[in-house]
């Protein structure tokens, strides 16, 4: 019982240094990749290979029916307190069953596939080619669900060291097509194949290799009715919320308004993946998951509903400044980005980065009513996830901006309530309503500055003004309270006295 505990402070610091590095380095090769491809394939072949993705978006939670969900509530528990061999064979058996499950799906869209494609409007080539994106779904997913594995245990340095080799094997396998004159999209979906299988087997590796060396914690038992009633809850709530997924609403609007709508909208989709990837409930939720059940379990109920107020905080002061920013300068960004092949999509982009506001705070709210828990409550509140793809149905009768409008009111409706039905449910989390306000305060501000800079002497001197005048005007509206302080001083440390000019004194 003298093992170190694998969720101390020390570890915690580690992990975290480990995610940010290997997060900055997918951030840059997936940012590449991205700019690259739009550039590289023609609209309509570009527009189906985002579809694609899409439909492996969407397998994701249908795939998953409650796994994915129980090993991120369970396997730091067993890790804290329970038997090394007891956690090998929990990860053995959710693997197996996420494999089965994967495997059945991969079956039956390659069985349905000719009606499936044609429903979305891929032509016959595209039929013949597509077929590959089948292997992808079983490929991908099985190396997103061991790396969630290695993240479970804060394993941060090997989990992000084989997803950041996806985006940059991506990279060299599109380097290689164009050498070689055989970029295809074909050939590009044999590359996405290769790289996502090697990833897998090379986390499976490391996980592996952690499980063997892993020691006794503690005699834990889990209960598997707990488990199985758990993963059942969360099983409804993967299905439903695969009707507001981005993969479904990527393949809506290719139905609605055709692939090249589709590949418009999924290229926007992807800029705001990269800025979801760096909002603290995205950004640290693998990291912090495991310690707030520790802590959970400990009985710390008061550090899980601080932690739960800061994350909420921290989005919505990230997403404020990227709202400033588009729209200051959205419309010459996108264009830039694109080559010029997507042009007045500022608005658009506004009302997708409010409608990702909402669902960060959603992602964040799931993970605390896990934790709770509060799955069988989740599981209700996921039914109103059908009204995304009606509202984007609907909504497509006013082209793409119908369609980001429709989805921007269900999510917010969604995460309104889910969240309000929370802080009344489990007490008081403490929520900055002021702090926030003195934050988004700022934004407004540097809003209007950027706007009228923009106007007098160009956008980019705008945009220069809003971002260089940010971190300032956030230390003097000092968003942060005193128990955003202590409970950042937790982890931080020695490096806590930077935060002290956005603290709040009283």
């Amino acid at each position: 019982m003298n093992n170190p505990n694998p969720y101390s402070g020390k570890r915690f610091r580690q992990a975290i240094q480990h995610f940010l590095l290997g997060r900055t380095a997918q951030a840059i090769a997936s940012f590449i990749l991205t700019l690259w491809l739009v550039r590289l394939l023609m609209p309509i072949d570009y527009g189906t290979y985002m579809v694609l993705w899409g439909m492996i978006e969407m397998m994701v939670p249908l795939s998953s029916l409650g796994m994915l969900e129980a090993v991120r509530r369970y396997l730091p528990e067993l890790a804290a307190k329970g038997a090394s061999s007891d956690a090998i064979q929990f990860v053995r058996w959710m693997m197996l069953i996420r494999f089965a499950l994967t495997a059945i799906w991969a079956v039956l869209i390659a069985y349905f596939w000719a009606d499936i494609a044609t429903w979305v409007g891929f032509d016959m080539p595209q039929q013949n080619a597509n077929l590959l994106a089948v292997g992808l779904i079983i490929t991908v997913l099985g190396f997103r669900f061991v790396a969630e594995m290695l993240e479970c245990l804060l394993e941060q340095r090997w989990s992000q060291l084989t997803q950041a080799l996806m985006p940059f094997g991506r990279l060299i396998g599109i380097t290689i097509l164009m050498v070689t004159q055989h970029l295809t999209l074909e050939y590009l979906l044999w590359v996405d194949l290769i790289v996502s299988l090697g990833c897998l087997l090379l986390a499976e590796f490391f996980l592996i290799k952690k499980l063997r060396i892993m020691p006794d914690k503690g005699n834990l038992k889990l209960k598997k009715n707990e488990i199985l009633n758990f993963a059942w809850h969360m099983a409804g709530v993967n299905l439903l919320q695969a009707a507001a997924n981005a993969g479904t609403l990527r393949i809506l609007v290719a139905r609605t308004l055709g692939l090249e709508a589709a590949g418009m909208f999924a290229f926007i989709q992807q800029l705001l993946f990269m800025v979801a990837r760096y909002l603290p409930a995205r950004l640290l939720g693998n990291v912090i998951r495991p310690m707030l059940i520790s802590r959970y379990v400990a009985g710390e109920i008061d550090a899980v509903k601080q932690g739960m107020a800061l994350l909420w905080k921290s989005n919505l002061l990230v997403i404020a400044i990227c709202v400033v920013t588009i729209i200051v300068a959205g419309d010459s960004l996108i264009s830039i980005a694109s080559d010029g092949r997507f042009e007045n999509a500022g608005i658009i982009m506004l009302i997708m980065l409010l409608s990702l506001g909402a669902t960060s705070q959603g992602q964040m709210v799931i993970m605390i009513m896990q934790i709770y828990p509060y799955t069988r409550q989740l599981r209700y509140f996921s039914f109103l996830s059908v009204l995304t793809p009606l509202a984007v149905i609907y909504g497509s009768n006013w082209g793409l901006i119908g369609v980001v409008c429709g989805v921007l009111l269900s999510v917010w409706l969604l995460n309104s309530l889910t969240l309000t039905w929370l802080n009344h449910q489990a007490g008081s989390m403490k929520l900055d309503w002021f702090g926030i306000c003195r934050g988004i305060g700022i934004a407004a501000l540097l809003a209007v500055l950027g706007l009228i800079i923009g106007d007098k002497l160009g956008i980019w001197w705008g945009l220069a003004a809003v971002l260089l005048g940010y971190v300032p005007g956030l230390m003097l509206a000092k968003p942060l309270n005193q128990y955003d302080r202590a409970l950042l001083g937790r982890g931080l440390r020695r490096r806590a006295y930077l935060l002290n000019p956005f603290v709040w004194k009283n």
